[in-house]
């Protein structure tokens, strides 16, 4: 259980993920490339090499005339599905990873077979990310510093230009003209998910080891 002021659903007044796609990310570490500061992220992703039963794809009309098979898929997390209570029907909506319980709803996505949970990284330069306001907030960005493990939410079209910058495809140069204002807010919520649930995964990690016959066990340290 998260502590009680972060319980309780987020204000989505600005944005609603069922319309809007911004992309969770994860800062992880920094570096400087041709004299600007850069920060790489990290985003979950899912890859199957098998046609799953359905997939649901937005695709050109000249595409979907043809008819198309997937023999192999990857694609990117952006949303937890939750339960919309009290309506009397079946109904899920698109939201937050605001309970730890979300991010390991990821990874039991590989127990529905042929399907393969992954870490990517992508750059995005340290200015967009210090200049975030908070998510669903009107206040401006208050100029905290960025820290590792603080989740950010990257707008799609930020996350494309970003993406191609990381593979190669546009130099520093072209990132850097892209308009950030208004594609990328910090989500405090789903940063407090993600270290309470990566610090539960370091405490199973030592039950494990504690627990482990002595011919197995790894001499541990405290820094890992």
């Amino acid at each position: 259980m998260l502590p009680g002021e972060l319980q309780g659903n987020l204000d989505q007044r600005e944005f609603d993920l069922g319309h809007d796609i911004f992309v969770p990310a994860a800062i992880d570490a920094g570096r400087d490339v041709d004299g600007i500061q850069m920060l790489r992220a990290t985003y979950f992703i899912v890859t199957t090499d098998a046609p799953g039963s359905v997939w649901e794809i937005d695709l050109p009309p000249l595409a979907r005339v043809h008819g198309l098979g997937a023999l192999g898929m990857l694609g990117v997390v952006f949303s937890t599905m939750r339960a919309i209570e009290d309506t009397g029907q079946e109904l899920t909506r698109f939201d937050l990873f605001t309970d730890p319980g979300d991010i390991a709803g990821i990874f039991a996505l590989e127990d529905e077979g042929a399907i393969s949970v992954q870490l990517e990284d992508i750059w995005l330069p340290e200015s967009w990310c210090r200049d975030a306001a908070a998510w669903g907030a009107e206040a401006e960005a208050d100029g905290e510093p960025i820290e590792r493990g603080d989740v950010l939410r990257v707008a799609l079209e930020l996350f494309r230009t970003a993406f191609r910058f990381t593979t190669g495809d546009i130099n520093v140069e072209a990132l850097m003209d892209a308009e950030p204002s208004g594609q990328i807010f910090r989500s405090p919520r789903e940063t407090a998910a993600l270290r309470y649930w990566a610090d539960d995964q370091i405490e199973k990690s030592k039950r494990a080891f504690a627990e482990a016959p002595s011919e197995y066990q790894l001499e541990w340290t405290s820094d890992g």
